[in-house]
């Protein structure tokens, strides 16, 4: 049997996070010996998955519907799916991210030309 300290060196995961995923039914099928969870192969890798998933930015709401809709099994097709979102999600981000960049750089830049041209640069040509 593989209680929670074995399941959180297994998985990478803080005993505390897999309370915590437990708690909000990430792990349905969890098995229970008296008041200790019980885990298995399958429960090791969900684990890994909730993880793995948090680290590229996905919340854990985000991840219940997917892990609760086939429970003997992640549903990988609708993982796949909210994967491909996340990623066009993340590249708009990168994109407006970039378009920020680009204009604080015409900021700084309109300053630096004022403060050439008027070290007291009253107005700056922002």
């Amino acid at each position: 049997m593989i209680f929670i300290g074995k399941a959180s060196t297994l998985s990478g995961a803080s005993v505390k996070a897999i309370r915590h995923y437990d708690s909000l039914g990430l792990l349905p099928n969890l098995g229970r010996t008296g008041s200790y969870r019980v885990f298995i192969e399958r429960d090791i890798n969900t684990i890994k998955l909730i993880k793995q998933a948090q680290e590229v930015g996905f919340k854990l709401a985000e991840l219940k519907a997917v892990l609760l809709s086939n429970e003997s099994s992640p549903a990988w097709g609708e993982i796949e799916e909210i994967m491909r979102l996340k990623d066009a999600k993340i590249t708009k981000e990168i994109s407006l991210l970039n378009e920020k960049q680009a204009r604080l750089k015409q900021y700084a830049k309109s300053i630096r030309d004022c403060l050439i041209n008027d070290p007291d640069c009253t107005k700056p040509l922002i």
